[in-house]
């Protein structure tokens, strides 16, 4: 799967699938748009079936709106279009919210062998294609691959020069000394009092941004060494740089996407080649970190490895890739081999005889105890003249 996939995946949607061109002048609108090279490669071959018809109109819509090939004169003439795609685009984030929701189901069933959960196995490249093209949404990526343009009055005029003095990327920017983040924009943007108050706005920006650092680490408790049989313990941290405990981020700041939104974090666990998915999961805290921790026990002798990646689903330059990696070995080296006096071996066989005793007495006595309430039963039934009940009591 890949970006240009997901328009046709998602307006299978029910609310788009009944989106249907209303005139003719829809219809001229749309006929134009639907000729172009990078709509028409993402709209699929229809089918017989009723069940997987979709309708072209909504995918005309994403597609012109990820490529920025809306005409606004087009738009004017058409103002039904232009309803339509402002609803698209309202929807858009909670169309992907559910597709990586539902994505995160099957990863979980597929691992559990649940019945009627489809064979063909998910991968982290499929999670990371579909978060890629929530920032590209919200970030007018696929026009502006630089992820620098989403910073306030950087533009195709100023890029270069501003990569001249700086050639890194968007989070190490964001993690340089404000000081120095000012000095270079002062060498971009200028330094008079108009140009200080657009550096002000950028480092406002910033500052509100989810930054954040991840660190992972794999070790078996209290060794040295990963032996075959080991239990191995992976611990992930998450830091949130800009926020105090209680704080997280507001409004995704975006030059593209029109309306308000939310970014979130999701944290995919994988391996080196991006193949296998281990778990991917939304990240959810109140606090300004986020700590996750799970054990493996270890089958096999050679080479293990972790990838861990935690990407935004509205920015773009800001995700974090941790990489663990252990040497598992078959027979320990350096571990101490503890042995025991005869002594001790023949405490330890006393001590689970005695165990054992203790058991035996524990279900004499349980024995012993339900003869006594029998006996008290009959009793009672004598006393309220039940004597046939008692007999027949008696004789069981």
């Amino acid at each position: 799967m890949t970006g240009k996939h997901i328009p046709a995946i998602i307006a299978h949607a029910t609310e788009l699938r009944t989106m249907k061109v209303k005139d003719k002048a829809e219809f001229g609108v749309l006929t134009k748009y639907k000729s172009m090279d990078k709509i028409k490669e993402a709209i699929p071959k229809q089918t017989k079936d009723p069940r997987f018809q979709l309708q072209v109109k909504p995918i005309c819509l994403i597609m012109a709106y990820m490529n920025d090939l809306w005409d606004q004169k087009d738009l004017d003439k058409c103002p039904t279009i232009k309803a339509d795609l402002e609803n698209v685009l309202r929807m858009l984030p909670s169309f992907l919210d559910i597709m990586l929701e539902v994505t995160m189901e099957l990863a979980q069933a597929a691992k559990r062998n649940t019945p009627g959960v489809p064979k063909k196995r998910l991968t982290a490249k499929n999670v990371m294609t579909l978060i890629q093209f929530s920032q590209n949404m919200v970030q007018g990526g696929w026009k502006e691959k630089d992820p620098f343009y989403q910073l306030p009055y950087l533009n195709k005029e100023n890029l270069g020069k501003f990569h001249h003095r700086f050639n890194k990327t968007l989070y190490q920017y964001t993690r340089l000394e404000r000081l120095d983040r000012v000095a270079i924009m002062k060498s971009v943007l200028g330094d008079t009092p108009e140009d200080m108050k657009k550096i002000v706005i950028q480092e406002a920006c910033i500052h509100h941004m989810p930054i954040v650092k991840l660190t992972m680490t794999a070790f078996v408790q209290g060794e040295d060494e990963v032996v075959v049989g080991d239990v191995l313990t992976c611990k992930l941290r998450i830091d949130y740089l800009n926020f105090e405990d209680g704080e997280k981020s507001g409004y995704v700041h975006s030059k593209h996407y029109p309306f308000l939104k939310r970014d979130s974090w999701y944290l995919i666990i994988t391996d080196e080649t991006f193949t296998n998915l281990a778990t991917v999961e939304k990240i959810v805290t109140t606090k300004n970190f986020y700590e996750k921790e799970f054990k493996e026990r270890i089958s096999r002798p050679g080479k293990i490895s972790f990838t861990a990646v935690l990407s935004n689903d509205s920015y773009k330059g800001l995700d974090q890739v941790a990489k663990v990696e252990v040497n598992v070995v078959q027979e320990p080296t350096n571990r101490v081999t503890y042995e025991y006096s005869k002594a001790d071996l023949k405490a330890v066989k006393e001590g689970s005889m005695l165990q054992q005793m203790i058991n035996e007495e524990d279900e004499t006595d349980s024995d012993e105890e339900n003869l006594a309430e029998e006996e008290e039963l009959m009793k009672k039934l004598q006393q309220a003249g039940l004597e046939e009940a008692a007999a027949v009591k008696k004789a069981k």
